[in-house]
């Protein structure tokens, strides 16, 4: 008798070579500050299709192995219809890719985006502040997430806890400033700039103990 495994073979490369179009090779997306692996295969590059691979072997690995070399870096596209599939729609529907400043990949952030992921206008700032102050901010926005502070959307601002790995404030400034209380002191600067002020909606993100706005 031959071996099950033998026998799903030919079935495996029929569907495998039906993802043609797929992203071809493996690559290392950053979002939130977290390392995404994404295995070859996983998504149909921009449209944010399932591939065979992922359903076989679920969630990759975050670490990379580097006897394999240096990896590429995914693109805006394969990394938001990676995204689009693992996290829920509410966390990725009507958010986009922005590049923050500090060098450190992607933030998935509240935006119009264009057809590759990348948002189309918002732009996000890192705050300047020693660390007692980002853990302050961070501390201050769990309170609101856990429902402490902000009781209903009158109060005009929304939070999201991401499974991206953040933190999300959205609202206009002066009600954000009022949510924050205390921790919106480190924020002042970056919450009264030009662009923040004249905003419909900014948000704070806290992640990986820095801080950022983005209007």
């Amino acid at each position: 008798m031959r071996p099950v495994f033998g026998l799903l073979l030919p079935v495996l490369t029929i569907l495998l070579g039906g993802q043609a179009t797929a992203q071809s090779q493996n690559c290392i997306a950053h979002v939130n500050h977290q390392e995404l692996i994404i295995v070859a295969g996983t998504v149909v590059d921009g449209n944010g299709t399932t591939g065979l691979r992922e359903r076989l072997f679920n969630w990759p690995s975050r670490t990379w192995d580097k006897a394999w070399g240096e990896p590429p870096e995914c693109d805006s596209g394969v990394t938001i219809a990676f995204l689009a599939n693992m996290l829920s729609l509410a966390e990725t529907k009507g958010y986009c890719l922005a590049d923050a400043d500090d060098g450190t990949g992607f933030l998935l952030v509240p935006g119009e985006r264009n057809f590759r992921g990348r948002c189309r206008s918002t732009v996000c700032d890192t705050v300047d502040m020693v660390a007692e102050q980002s853990l302050a901010v961070a501390g201050t926005v769990t309170s609101i997430l856990a429902g402490q502070k902000i009781d209903s959307p009158a109060d005009g601002v929304t939070a999201l806890a991401s499974g991206s790995g953040a933190m999300l404030l959205t609202g206009q400034t002066p009600a954000l400033i009022s949510a924050l209380g205390q921790g919106a002191a480190a924020l002042t600067a970056a919450l009264s700039a030009p662009a923040a002020a004249a905003a419909a909606a900014v948000t704070v993100v806290t992640v990986g103990g820095a801080v950022y706005v983005c209007s």
